[in-house]
């Protein structure tokens, strides 16, 4: 395969990081706008981007176990067809709940769009390194361009089609773009022959929903019902020929107490967004368009740090920095008040946190993956992103119902940044490739 169509394939199956940085980025600048809109609470809308991130935690591992049995290019192009089909039926729903479910939708075809790409540039390119350096920039960029973009179109009213439609819509020409390329360049990939368990699927994504209910509805019953399952899903996986997730690799100190450092990280950062977007326009009373600005400091304080910290090779320094620049930032935040000028409490508050997620995106991954054996890295990353993801989901529901307060939102996200300072003790310093338990 010439170099051209390499180029163009790498672009192709970046946009789906693209796509993905501008979606969830977007839409939770425009939540408060929704949330007026179609005159709901905050308790409910909250679930426009959890139903999207739900669906997404639970398919993720799922998803890469299916590219494997039907074919990477196959599922690529289904993923791309369902993620597009969900943004134009989002561009025109104005009913809550109708929303709500087409975002779930939108969210399976995310988690086709995170995996698939991974395991094509794994078949296609020997330099790997350098192709994933070009799906993060992507992702980067859509983190820069998702707030600014989100808050611009927010603010544009058409009768019933208000602007937020637009953040959905904008997604159909880069669909069509991955389109042509996947199904003109991305050759036919080697798929395995091995059954597809879907008790696993089915115990993971009822144990997830219980426990995220519980933590929106406040009822123990659904906590405990969704540990319950949890506990059944690891029974059964210990028994089955090809689990869905192995729980063997938590056995290495490391890789466990590195997840932990990064779930309770994106815990805090998503949870932090998620009350500052409030507090901006709700209590601060500006416009979409200025507090989308606002986040802007944010990837750009990310992709720095991230640079910044790439060649660091000592994991447990890496933890420390990571969680210890989250823990500060959101102390900070914890004395916002109206009459403190932005540039003075806020902005550094979340300039903090967004080098701790620089140097989480470098040392953490790399201890995540470094710890786990070469041929479970598949594995060990569909772990990793699952419990990003289920972090975000978890730091949203934490402070939904409390918002508007948001003094004690910071200080209860406190206590979630202290949880990843003190996982990140157990963080070995070597950085040597992994040996087998």
């Amino acid at each position: 395969m010439n170099k051209k169509h390499l180029t163009l394939i790498l672009i192709g199956l970046a946009i789906a990081d693209l796509l993905g940085a501008i979606d969830a980025t977007g839409v939770n600048i425009a939540l408060p706008k929704i949330t007026r809109d179609l005159a709901i609470p905050i308790v409910i809308s909250q679930w426009i981007p959890n139903a999207y991130t739900l669906v997404l935690v639970c398919m993720l591992i799922f998803m890469g176990r299916l590219g494997d049995i039907v074919g990477v290019k196959k599922l690529y192009i289904i993923g791309l067809v369902i993620f597009g089909g969900a943004s134009i039926a989002l561009g025109f729903i104005n009913s809550t709940y109708p929303l709500i479910i087409v975002r779930g939708l939108q969210g399976l075809g995310t988690a086709i769009l995170y995996t698939m790409p991974m395991a094509i540039i794994a078949h296609l390119w020997k330099e790997r390194e350098k192709a994933f350096a070009v799906t993060a920039s992507f992702f980067a960029a859509g983190m820069l361009v998702g707030p600014l973009v989100g808050g611009l179109l927010t603010g544009i009213n058409l009768g019933n089609f208000h602007g937020w439609h637009f953040i959905f819509l904008l997604n159909i020409p880069f669909i069509i773009f991955g389109l042509i390329v996947a199904a003109k360049y991305i050759p036919v990939l080697p798929s395995k022959q091995e059954k597809m368990d879907y008790l696993s699927i089915l115990l993971l994504f009822g144990a997830l929903i219980l426990i995220v209910l519980s933590l929106s509805i406040i009822s123990k019953y659904y906590i405990i019902a969704g540990l319950a399952l949890l506990i059944l899903l690891y029974l059964y996986e210990k028994k089955i020929k090809f689990p869905l997730v192995d729980f063997a690799l938590f056995k290495n100190r490391t890789f466990t107490a590195a997840n932990l450092v990064s779930f309770f990280a994106m815990v805090t950062i998503i949870g932090m967004s998620f009350v500052l977007t409030f507090y901006l326009q709700d209590i601060l009373g500006w416009s979409s368009t200025k507090a989308g600005l606002a986040f802007i400091p944010v990837p750009v304080a990310t992709g720095i740090v991230a640079a910044l910290s790439g060649k660091m090779k000592n994991w447990k320094l890496g933890a420390f920095l990571s969680s210890g620049l989250i823990l500060l930032g959101i102390v900070l935040l914890t004395q916002v008040h109206p009459s403190i000028s932005y540039y003075k409490l806020i902005l550094p508050g979340i300039v903090l946190i967004s080098a701790g997620s620089g140097v989480l995106m470098t040392i953490m991954f790399a201890a995540i993956l470094g710890s786990a054996p070469t041929e479970k890295s598949g594995s060990a990353s569909g772990i990793l992103n699952t419990l990003q993801q289920l972090g975000g989901l978890i730091g949203i529901a934490l402070v939904a119902a409390i918002t508007l307060r948001y003094r004690l939102s910071f200080t209860v996200l406190t206590f979630t940044a202290l949880a990843g300072f003190i996982a990140a003790f157990f963080v070995k310093r070597n950085s040597e490739k992994y040996q087998k338990v």
